[in-house]
């Protein structure tokens, strides 16, 4: 990102995103609560997706549910409360991918990084890069994908420099 060496940046999601996918499943959900008499089955299976989906959309409201943390060794994904770190050093390259509608950051791994080969490969398949960010925290996925390259090269100036 265009921070400076030694200094932490904290990007957040759009609450707005999550606040349009819990008032959009609500109404679906209502939907679902409309057409019980006639239709149940479908009633049901609307009323417990679009219930799951508004209620992942309010647990990503929640203080510390999501975002991504950028520091001088890496960056940690908090998605639903759950963190993954990756460190520079396992990092080859950032860009944008496309899955669905929605574009991404995508990152691939260094040769000989160990860890879910398997995974990595299917990823690529789909997507084109081994992995990704879950959320391109209120930025456009070029521009997220140009800052997060733009920290690993300072990374690599610094790690040559020291090395």
């Amino acid at each position: 990102m265009s921070a400076a060496a030694g200094t932490t940046e904290v990007l957040r999601p759009s609450p707005a995103k999550w606040l349009a996918m819990v008032a959009i499943s609500a109404a679906f959900v209502w939907i679902g609560l409309r057409i019980m008499g006639t239709h149940p089955l479908v009633a049901w299976a609307c009323i417990v997706f679009f219930g799951l989906c508004g209620a992942i959309g309010l647990l990503n409201l929640l203080p510390g549910a999501s975002r991504l943390l950028v520091d001088d060794d890496g960056f940690e994904m908090v998605s639903l409360f759950r963190r993954t770190r990756v460190r520079w050093a396992d990092i080859a390259r950032f860009g944008t991918m496309r899955i669905g509608l929605n574009t991404l950051v995508g990152f691939d791994f260094v040769d000989g990084y160990r860890g879910s080969d398997r995974l990595r490969r299917v990823n690529r398949s789909l997507s084109g890069f081994q992995g990704a960010l879950p959320d391109t925290y209120g930025l456009k996925a070029g521009e997220l994908a140009a800052r997060m390259e733009a920290r690993l090269a300072a990374w690599r100036h610094g790690s040559a420099a020291r090395g």
